[in-house]
Formats: C-alpha cells, structure tokens, sequence
C-alpha cells in the first residue's frame, strides 16, 4: 500500500512538471493483428474521471423480532471491553484475540440459567421502578425496586462511551442487552427478553430501550438490563450486591419503625447518672433555661431510642423465631450517629460582621409573620401535606395496562373523574378543617383564635390572612392537579397522533396489511376491524365518534373540579360567610387548555384519515367475508365442474386461505389505535377451510352418486341375468338379454374405469373415504367381471328349465280345454232364465261369465304364444270364439234390463235440478234399441223375447213421468206455479234445491200430470207475453230517445243557418 502511494506522488509530481505519462490502450483480438504491433497512447487528462466510492466493511449481528423484523447491530456492540498495556507482557494474550475470546464465552452463557443458580428469581428482582410508582406495595414481597440500592461503580464505560459503539459513519444503531422487562405489556411480571438500547437521559437517569419481543419501549434503569458485551457473572454481583442493600435498607427501615412505635417506659435508675456529664456542661454553657431544657429533653430521646435499641436486641437474640429477618444482623449499624456541622467558617464570621440584634428581628419577625408559633406552622404543614397530597392526584387515568374500546375507556375516565371530584369537593375540604381546627383550638386566643365572632377583628387578626393563605395553596395545588392532569391526558391521547399532522385529506394507505406506517410503543384505543351488510368495511368503534367523545371528556373531567368550597365558614364557625364561596379551580388553566383541546381536535381529525385508508385497504376481501357458502355451493354443484377444475379449485381456495395468514397481521398498531384484524382474518380463513371442505363433501357425495349409480346397473344387468325364469317367455326374454351382456359390460368397464380417475383426486389431497364408500369404490370396480362369471354359467341352467315349462305347458293346455267345456254349459244355461223380475241378479251372473271368457281369452292367448316359443303346432281357438258368440246377445239383453232399472231409480230419486234430462233421454233410446235387438236375436225362443216386451213396456209407463219432470224443469217455471199445483193436488208442496221426484209421487203427483203439462204451457204463455210486453217498452224508449236526438239535431242546425 505504501509503494502505491509513492507511485501515485511520483506521477503526480511529473505531470506538475509539465510531463503528461500516456496510457496503454490494449491491442485488438490475438490473431487479428500483426505480431509487430505500435501501442496507442491517449494522454490522462482525455480520459472521463471515475470516482468509485469505498465504503467501509463491517460485520452485523442480527436478531429476529416480533413478526419476524429483523433487528441489525454492528459488531463492535457485543464486543467485550478489555483493557491492557500498549505493549502485551509475555504470557497475555493479545487485545484482539482476549476480546474474541471472551465474546466467545459471554455468547455460551445462559443468563436465565446463571441466576436460577444464583437464587435470583422474578419475586426477587421485583419489583421494577414502574412497578413500585404504579402498584400497590403489598403486590411484591420486597418493598423497593433494586435500582435504588444500585452500584455505579459496577459500570465498564459511561452511556456516551456505549452509544459511540453502535455509530457507523453518520447513521447511530441501537445496542443489543438482555433486559428484565414485562410479559405481554403486563405489569404483574417480568422476563429476562432481547431488547435494543436506544438513548440515555442523564435528567433521569433512564435508559430507553424496545423490546423485540412485542415492539413496546420503556424507560428502565441500568440494573433492569445487561448489554450483551458485559461480562454476565460480573453482572450477576451487581444484582446481588444490590439486593444485600436493598435486604439492609428494609431492614433499617422495619427497625426504625419498631424503635419509633415502641415506648419505652421501664428506664432502670441508672439512666440518671448519664445526664451528669451533660449537667456539668450546661452549667459551663451560657443559655437561657430554654435552651438548656430542649437541650436536656434531645438528650433524652435519644437515651430512651438507645436502650429501646437495647431492648429491641434482648428480643431478637431470646426469640429468634419471632424475629426471622433480624438474623445476622448487627445492631451497632442502627445506632445513631453524631451530626455532621457543615456551617462553613467564613460564614460564621460574615453574619456576626453585621451585628444585627438578633433577638429584635426575631420580636419583628414574630409581629409580621403568620408562623409566629408552633401552632401556626403544625396548621400550615397540615394544609401542607393535604395540599400535596392533592397535587399528587390525576382527573384522567393514563395508566391503562392494554389498549381499551373507547366506551370503556370514557366509563373509565367518568367513573375516575368522578371520584376525584367527590374527593375534592367534599372529603378535601373536611380534611383541611380538621387539621386546622385540631391545631388551633388548642392555641386558644390570639392572633389565630379560630373562635372570634366580631366580623371587624377577625379583619384585623392574622387568622383571616391565614385563611386567605390557605385558600391561595388550595388554588396553587388545584392549578398543579389541573394543569398536570391536562398535560398529562393531552400527552396519553395526543402523543400517538403527532405524526398525522402533515397527512393530507385525500392520504391513501402505502403500506401492506401487515408493516404500520404510523407505529406507537403504547396505543391507548382497541378497534376491532370487521364487514357489515351494507358491503362497508368498519372498525368496533366508529372511527369519527373519538374526536367529539374526546374532548367532551377531557372538558368535562376538567369542569367536575370546579365548585371547591372556601374552609371560611368551616374553620371560623362563629361568622356567617356567604354560601357560594368557591376557589379558583378551572379558570386558572384556561389558556392552556385551549391550547391542548385544539391540539386534540386537531389530532383526532387527522387520526380519521389512516383508519379510514387502511379500512379501505380490506374492500378487496368484501366479497368473499359476505359469501354464503350455502349458496355458493349450491351453485358449484349445479354448475358440475369436471374433477380437474374441482382440483383447482379447492388448491386455489387452500393458496388464498395460506395467502390470508401470511398477507394480514393479528393486529396491527396505528398511532394510538390498536386495530384487532385477527377476528375477520380468522373467520376468513375458517370460511376458506369450510369451502374447501364443502367442496370434498359435494365432490365425495358426487362420486358416491356415480359409484352408487354404477353399481346399480351393474346390480340391475347380474339381477336380469341371475332371477330364476317364472316362465318360457321369461326363460327367453333372459336369453334375448344375455346377447347384449358383453356391450353392457364393456360399457360399464369404461364408466368404472373414468370414475377411477377421478377417484384420484382424492387420492392427491390425502383424502380418506369412509369405509363403507372405499368397499363400494372396489366393489363396482369387480362387479363386470361377476357378471361375466354368470353369463357363462346361464345356457346350461336353461336347458333344465325349457324342459320343466313344457311339462308345464301340457298341463296348461289340458286344463285349457276343461274350462272351455264349462263354460260353454255354463252360456247354454241361460237360455233357461227368462224371469223379468230378476233382472238384476241375472245381470250380475252375466258380469261373472263376461270375466270368465276375458280371462280364457287372455290365457288362449298366452298358451298360443308359447306354443310358438316350444315350436309346436298352433293352438286353436275356435271353440272359444263359438262360446262368446253365443254369450253376447244374453248379455246385451240383460244389462239392457239392468241398466233401465238402475236409470229409472236414478231418475226419480236424484234432485230434479241435477237432472241432465237430454243425457236421460239419449239413454232411455239407446235402452230401447237394444231391447228391440233382443227380440229379433230370440225370435226362436218367445220366453226370452217376452222378457224384452215387458221391460220395452216399462220404458213406455216411464216416459209420462220424464215427460212431467221435463215440465217441471221449465224455465219459466216460478214460485207462483209451485203454489198453483199445490192448489190443484191439494196438497202443499215446500220447493226446495234437494226436492226429486220421488217427494212429488209421494204427495200424489202421478194422478194429476195432465194439469201439470197445463201449468207448464201457462208458464211458457205468459212469460211469452210478458217479454213481449218488455221488448213493446224497449221499442217506445227507443223511439223517443231517437226523436229527442232528432229533436236536438234540427236546433243545431237552425243556429248554424242564423
């Protein structure tokens, strides 16, 4: 490096002197130039400058964070400090070579381990100091945090030596430490987590680090964390070094309680003979009895603290089980001590260079002052400590363990606002008397008698100007709670919404779901982000509810405090006072909380504009988190996709379900919003889930139907094939089948072999079948081959069974034949019924006969086929054919017989307005051809034709009646026809909807049907005339409405021609 450096001077000094080196430009590609070559020198300063900037190396160490963020520290940061001469002695290891190897040594130290060994546990190391200014001091078992029994001189190097390791070039990192901080941002416990040291405040002492465990920062102390370039054992010692004190401070402290609570009252007689040195040099001492009295009384009390130490020792060492955590002490460390005098020399001699009477400013001082004596000042140090106390107080609790919805935070807010309002409106003010009244109705009177009545002295008197004294310290402790709760809340709400401020109304979010462009170590408001109906994406919490919420709170929290009553009336009982005496209370930060509730308007109307975007962010997932996977799966199955797009379909909804957890966080921090998305990203994903498992349900429920649907024609086609034949026709309907067999199974094999295939689909996702679907999957897959065993087993079986059915076969003809012979007897016998009274049970012996012949005539049919089938001669049929054409004149005759019967009851027991008379007189013609039929038919046997007569004959009586219920069936028949016939049978007759025919032959109807027919005739007359008499009415109302027309006609047409 050197000889470059004096190369590069030399050229520079020769181009300085006017010399100008060229620079070689390489020759062209060997082999396309000549051996001997000339080289090309161009001059430097034709050459473009370059300048290639080097950045320093430097090695990292990286940490994974929440989330998986990375967290990068230089090196140097975890490098031990070593400290040796310039010149190593021999034996020592070199600087570089001991800092790698303690390095080395401090990495392979488990720090948790180290103090489990060490008895340093959590309990021990509690609390912290945010846990001691926080909570209750009985929630740990040691009362101070260790931090202030710390040991400084435990520190290798000073917090700006630290933070000069982690610089590099311009950029500052952070330090790698192990801190004790809390779990989960709860209070109640600690951990020992990986955190980055960030800054150190010399005010307070405090060291800012960030856990990488949760992306929270704290303000902690030196002891609570250990840089991991620090030797740990070392930093062990510290820890228990500061526990010894902290275990030495509370045991003072519990000693100086029990010495002070104690009195001793049993001093032996011999404590007397103490006091004579002290007598001797009062005696020599020039002071007034006074003094030597207060003199006399310390001296005293710290005899009496002395043996009551004494006691105190006698007890411990008698009972040592009653006193566990004075063991090993010593009692000599507790006693007291001889003041230091500090008052400098010099300043001895420059008070007494003044020669001030003292006791003259003393008497001056007395006459001007309030705390002219003790009395006074105990009162004042009362209202003093109550005072205090109040300034310690806060209106708003800005100490939330974790993010809160906003309504709970504002019941928070109320209910703790409300309490310190009650506080100082009424139990402050009673305290404030207390104490006073206590002290100075003991003085009695004098200037701060608190029993004047005299308006006029207590004017005068140094108590009004003590009240007065009073009033102003209520309000100077009223405006420090006020203006401190303000800030403080103006800090909690406002601080996370600073770096809105600069965004723009029409801001739009720039980051993924999961990195936060606006990121807090604390939020105050949990929001829970979430889909409505309406197809919105919404937070809990509407997200313009907090502006207006806010500052009614943090105004009305401030307003409660006003309205504090003046002690006045209450320390000086016998004056009257006004009753609305008050102090200042609000009106004294006025100012600034105009100033802090602007700020706030102003930050939570910009807070709007990010939750907004990042709602936004979410309309992409609208359409799916409002999906009915009911419906949606309705319409998958009604569009059934091949098994291809079922595949890709279901890999598609598993990458976007994967997609969900790595895209959206579980919650995401936004300033001071704390936004849970887990809830809608976790029932995203749920529906994702159910959708894939809803489209196996569909696809297995779709492949049981194919593979039930198979099996099933499989079953069918062994089922034809595999039935014993009940028959010939059977036997060879099987035979006739068993030919297309092999195409069916071919068939079927490529049915089975495609649902195979998309079997598979399954099979790639892992998918087990039930048990009873996988046999059936294998079941359909053996079924062809089953059918095919039981095909070639089939003609052998037929063979047997042909000869068993033309066994059958002869028999069935042979009783064939019988039953022809019987019947045809049975035909022949009725030619010997011909009784007209029987009509009815002869038709019904008809009807039996009729479906005799029927079923021979089907089972002629049958045998004459089979016949066929047996390859006989042909069955004949012409005996039966000779029988029914014998049967159907007997048949034709006595249904005729029957059915008037049946016609006639019907006619005359059925309603007369049901009737369809022109149905009843198609019939009753119909009848009587047959009848008329039949006696041609049996014109050879007069009997049978006589039989016909009679009932020709009844048909002839019925026809007056049809006759007489077809006049009664008259239109025009009305009430007045029905009282008119009543008048003529002489006998009344009640109309009515149900009334028939048989009620009217009842009441003697048949003896007057001439007059019936007249009443009838009458009826059709006269309702002739009377629509006659109606039209005549129309026709005149006609012409005069036409001669009215006409009428108005001529008149127009007169004022036209005028």
């Amino acid at each position: 490096m050197a000889e470059d450096m004096s190369g590069s001077n030399s050229i520079d000094s020769a181009m300085e002197d006017g010399y100008t080196k060229p620079i070689c430009i390489m020759p062209p590609r060997p082999g396309t130039a000549p051996k001997n070559f000339h080289e090309l020198y161009i001059p430097r300063d034709q050459l473009t400058s370059m300048n290639y900037p080097i950045q320093e190396a430097q090695r990292w160490l990286t940490l994974l964070g929440k989330n998986g963020k990375v967290h990068r520290f230089p090196l140097p940061t975890i490098l031990p400090k070593v400290i040796q001469t310039r010149i190593v002695p021999k034996g020592e290891l070199p600087k570089d070579v001991a800092v790698d190897r303690r390095r080395r040594q401090y990495s392979k130290i488990n720090l948790s381990e180290e103090l489990k060994k060490a008895g340093l546990t959590n309990d021990v190391l509690q609390p912290t100091e945010e846990q001691y200014n926080i909570m209750s001091e009985f929630a740990f078992p040691n009362k101070f945090p260790l931090s202030f029994f710390d040991d400084s001189n435990y520190d290798i190097s000073s917090p700006e030596a630290w933070f000069e390791l982690g610089v590099v070039g311009d950029v500052h990192y952070p330090l790698p430490a192990r801190a004790f901080l809390p779990s989960n941002r709860s209070l109640r416990s600690c951990s020992w987590v990986l955190a980055a040291v960030i800054s150190h405040s010399e005010k307070t002492d405090l060291w800012t680090l960030t856990s990488l465990e949760d992306d929270c920062t704290y303000e902690v102390p030196k002891l609570q964390f250990m840089f991991l370039a620090e030797d740990p054992h070392q930093y062990i010692e510290r820890l228990k070094s500061a526990i010894h004190e902290r275990h030495k401070g509370e045991q003072l402290m519990l000693m100086e309680l029990i010495v002070d609570c104690v009195l001793h009252d049993d001093i032996e007689s011999t404590t007397f003979y103490s006091f004579k040195p002290i007598e001797e040099q009062l005696k020599q001492a020039q002071c007034t009895e006074l003094c030597k009295r207060r003199l006399r009384s310390e001296v005293n009390i710290v005899f009496e603290r002395l043996m009551a130490l004494y006691e105190l020792e006698r007890f411990i060492i008698n009972m040592p089980k009653e006193f566990p955590q004075f063991r090993n002490i010593s009692l000599k460390e507790y006693m007291p001590k001889a003041a230091r005098v500090d008052f400098a020399e010099r300043e001895r001699r420059e008070l007494q260079a003044l020669q001030m009477d003292i006791k003259d400013r003393r008497l001056s001082w007395k006459r001007a002052s309030l705390f002219y004596c003790a009395g006074g000042i105990e009162a004042m140090m009362g209202v003093a400590i109550e005072c205090q106390h109040v300034e310690t107080l806060s209106i708003f609790v800005v100490n939330f363990n974790k993010p809160t919805a906003l309504a709970d935070f504002l019941q928070s807010q109320e209910a703790h606002s409300d309490h310190v309002a009650t506080f100082l409106k009424v139990y402050w003010p009673q305290q404030l008397t207390t104490v006073i009244t206590s002290v100075l109705r003991a003085l009695g009177k004098g200037w701060l008698d608190i029993s004047l009545n005299n308006w006029t002295v207590y004017q005068m008197c140094k108590i009004s100007r003590f009240i007065w004294q009073v009033k102003f310290r209520m309000q100077e402790s009223m405006e420090v709670l006020l203006l401190t709760s303000l800030l403080n809340f103006s800090h909690f709400v406002c601080d996370p919404c600073l770096q809105f401020l600069h965004l723009k109304p029409n801001y739009k979010w720039t980051n993924d779901y999961i990195e936060t462009e606006f990121p807090y170590h604390k939020p105050v408001f949990a929001l829970t982000l979430g889909i409505n109906e309406d197809r919105k994406v919404f937070y809990s919490t509407n997200p313009d509810e907090f502006q207006p919420a806010l500052m009614d709170i943090f105004k009305r929290g401030l307003e409660k405090t006003s309205g504090v009553r003046c002690i006045d009336a209450d320390v000086m009982s016998y004056l009257k006072f006004a009753p609305n005496l008050y102090i200042l209370t609000v009106e004294l930060i006025e100012d600034r909380f105009i100033i802090e509730n602007e700020l706030m308007r102003i930050c939570y109307a910009q807070a709007v504009l990010p939750l907004k975007a990042y709602a936004r962010h979410y309309e992409r997932f609208i359409d799916f988190y409002l999906l009915n996977v009911t419906d949606f799966m309705k319409a998958y199955a009604a569009a059934n996709k091949p098994s291809s797009q079922v595949k890709r379909d279901i890999i598609e909804h598993k990458r976007l379900k994967e997609e969900l957890r790595v895209i959206l966080p579980a919650f995401i921090t936004i300033g001071p919003f704390y936004i849970n998305v887990d809830t809608m990203k976790q029932y995203m994903i749920k529906k994702y889930i159910e959708i894939v498992r809803r489209i196996f349900e569909y696809y297995v429920d779709r492949m049981y139907n194919i593979n039930e649907a198979i099996v099933e024609r499989c079953q069918e086609v062994f089922a034809k094939i595999a039935v014993r034949p009940m028959s010939i026709e059977h036997l060879y309907e099987i035979r006739d089948f068993g030919l297309t067999v092999p195409d069916l199974v071919d068939q079927l094999r490529a049915d089975i072999q495609v649902m195979w295939l998309e079997y598979e689909l399954l099979d790639s996702f892992f998918y087990n079948l039930s048990d009873f679907q996988f046999a059936m999957k294998w079941n359909a897959y053996a079924w062809p081959h089953q059918i095919l065993m039981r095909l070639s087993t089939l003609k052998e079986e037929q063979k047997i069974d042909i000869e068993e059915f033309l066994r059958l076969h002869y028999s069935e003809c042979q009783g064939f034949e019988e039953r022809l012979e019987s019947l045809n007897d049975e035909v022949q016998a009725f030619s010997l019924v011909f009784n007209p009274n029987r009509a009815q049970e002869t038709s019904v012996d008809i009807k039996k006969t009729s479906a005799v012949i029927k079923e021979l005539e089907k089972l002629g049919q049958t045998l004459a086929f089979r016949q066929e089938l047996f390859e006989l001669e042909p069955l004949s049929m012409e005996f039966l054919e000779s029988i029914i054409e014998s049967f159907e004149p007997y048949k034709k005759l006595w249904y005729a017989c029957a059915n008037f019967l049946k016609l006639e009851e019907a006619t005359v027991g059925n309603p007369i307005i049901q009737l369809d008379l022109d149905e009843v007189w198609n019939y009753i013609l119909k009848l009587r051809q047959e009848l008329e039929e039949s006696v041609e038919s049996f014109s050879e046997k007069p009997e049978i034709v006589n039989v016909a007569h009679v009932f020709m004959e009844k048909i002839e009586e019925f026809l007056p009646v049809f006759n007489s219920i077809k006049d009664l069936r008259n239109e025009n028949w009305i009430y007045l026809h029905w009282m008119e016939l009543s008048k003529v049978i002489g006998v009344e007759i009640k109309y009515t909807v149900s009334m028939n025919y048989q009620y009217l032959m009842r009441k003697g109807i048949l003896d007057f049907l001439p007059e019936v027919t007249e009443i009838s005739i009458k009826a059709t007359n006269e309702a002739e005339e009377i629509r006659a008499a109606m039209e005549e009415e129309e026709r005149r109302k006609q012409a005069e409405l036409d001669a009215m027309l006409l009428r108005k006609q001529l008149r127009k047409c007169r004022r036209d021609i005028l």
